[in-house]
């Protein structure tokens, strides 16, 4: 028998060596760069209730308005929206002389 202890690969030689995945979270476990991008409680439950609405109401906008809401395709669209948006563009003059 040996006496030696048995020897693990440290996380730096793993790293070194490419056998880890590259790290993708936010630093806390269980949040990825997709936390909080699709529907949540409220906008499932919203979405249901503009669904119901527009089909008491006979009002097919609002019965897809709800339930791309339920789904997340609103806040999907939304979001490509903000990102397609330039925050840094020079905002024109608007007014002055």
């Amino acid at each position: 028998m040996s006496t030696e202890a048995p020897t693990q690969p440290t996380s730096e030689s793993l790293a070194d060596e490419g056998q880890l995945p590259p790290q993708r979270h936010a630093g806390a476990v269980g949040l990825g760069p997709a936390y909080g991008q699709g529907a949540g409680l409220g906008e499932k439950l919203g979405g249901m209730q503009e669904e119901i609405r527009g089909k008491i109401m006979k009002n097919p906008e609002l019965v897809e308005h709800g339930r791309e809401r339920r789904t997340g395709i609103l806040k999907k669209k939304e979001q490509q929206q903000n990102d397609e948006e330039d925050p840094f563009a020079k905002p024109e003059d608007h007014g002055k002389a």
